[in-house]
């Protein structure tokens, strides 16, 4: 796996967070990562989290949750709804973390686009409409280290398949 990490601050108060990985794992297996909960329970979250919840309606305009724990066994709700599903090449969903009283808060927009390479995949990550400073410092860090996870899961089950 070979990663950059671009962070961007557009526009003043806009913020992007834009991500690649090079994994490699066929295209069609990366796009199931982000859209199967026995593949997403395995990865999603930062190093130091797990997913202990992952509920999934794959069309359009259909809804998805998920819960991560810390290490000091806090759950860190999500949800969203999907925008585009295009297999295996783009997936765009909304974002928003959920508050204690179970409400979505602050929305953003994530885009994952899926390049063949050869025998593997280029994937590239972007959210946008990041709240606050503090909130795409936190985010920058904890998807680095998710699509590390991502794609670490990704090329063991290629090898496991061989």
């Amino acid at each position: 796996m070979k990663a950059r990490n671009e962070i961007r601050v557009a526009g003043g108060r806009s913020r992007e967070i834009v991500l690649t990985r090079e994994i490699d794992a066929p295209r069609e297996l990366v796009f199931s990562l982000w859209t199967e909960p026995e593949h997403l329970m395995k990865w999603w979250g930062p190093h130091h989290c797990s997913a202990s919840s992952v509920s999934v309606d794959l069309r359009e305009g259909g809804a998805w949750r998920h819960c991560i724990l810390g290490l000091d066994g806090k759950e860190y709700w999500s949800r969203g709804r999907y925008v585009e599903i295009s297999p295996p090449e783009r997936l765009v969903f909304t974002f928003a973390w959920e508050n204690d009283a179970g409400k979505p808060e602050h929305e953003m927009r994530v885009t994952v686009e899926l390049e063949e390479r050869g025998e593997g995949t280029r994937l590239t990550f972007r959210k946008r409409e990041l709240p606050s400073d503090t909130e795409f410092k936190l985010q920058s860090e904890g998807w680095r280290e998710a699509l590390d996870k991502a794609a670490a899961y990704a090329e063991a089950a290629v090898k496991r398949r061989k």
